[in-house]
C-alpha cells in the first residue's frame, strides 16, 4: 500500500488476463492510447466501460423503444376501428341510396325501408365495401323479373 501523509490509499485489485488482439485493433489502441497518459492498461479498460454502457443504454432504449411501440399501435388501432366503423356506416348509406334510386320508390313504407336498409347492410358486408350502382341496378332487375 503506498501512504501518502497520514492517509493510506489503497490499490484497486486487478485481474491479470491475457488477449491477443488483431494488428488494426492493437494500431487502434497505440494511437488512442494517449487519452490515458500513454497507459495502454487504462486505455482498454475504459474503452471496455464505454463499450458496456453503450451497450447496457441499447438494452433499456430497446424497453422504452417497445414500450412506446406497444402505446402507439394501441391507440392507432384504437382510431383504425373507429374509422372502419364509420366508414362502414357511410357505405350502408351509399348502399341505401343505390337501392333507392335503382329500384325506383320514392313512397316507401317503413317495412320497406327496414328491407332494404338490411340488404344494403348485407350487401355491404359481403361486398367489403366495394359497391356499384351497376350492381344494385342489376340486383333490382332480377327482383322485379322475377316477382
Amino acid at each position: 500500500m503506498a501512504q501518502m501523509g497520514n492517509q493510506i490509499a489503497e490499490k484497486p485489485k486487478r485481474v491479470k488476463k491475457t488477449y491477443g488482439f488483431p494488428l488494426e485493433i492493437a494500431e487502434l489502441i497505440d494511437s488512442h492510447k494517449y487519452i490515458t497518459n500513454g497507459r495502454e492498461i487504462d486505455f482498454v479498460a475504459e474503452a471496455i466501460r464505454n463499450y458496456c454502457a453503450d451497450i447496457d443504454g441499447e438494452k433499456n432504449i430497446d424497453v422504452m423503444c417497445e414500450r412506446m411501440g406497444k402505446l402507439y399501435r394501441a391507440e392507432i388501432n384504437n382510431h383504425s376501428n373507429r374509422m372502419a366503423h364509420l366508414m362502414f356506416k357511410m357505405a350502408v348509406e351509399l348502399a341505401i341510396q343505390n337501392h333507392l334510386l335503382a329500384a325506383g320508390y320514392v313512397d316507401l313504407t317503413d317495412y320497406e325501408m327496414r328491407q332494404i336498409r338490411n340488404k344494403a347492410s348485407d350487401q355491404v358486408r359481403k361486398s367489403r365495401g366495394f359497391l356499384s350502382f351497376e350492381k344494385a341496378l342489376e340486383e333490382e332487375r332480377e327482383l322485379n323479373a322475377g316477382g
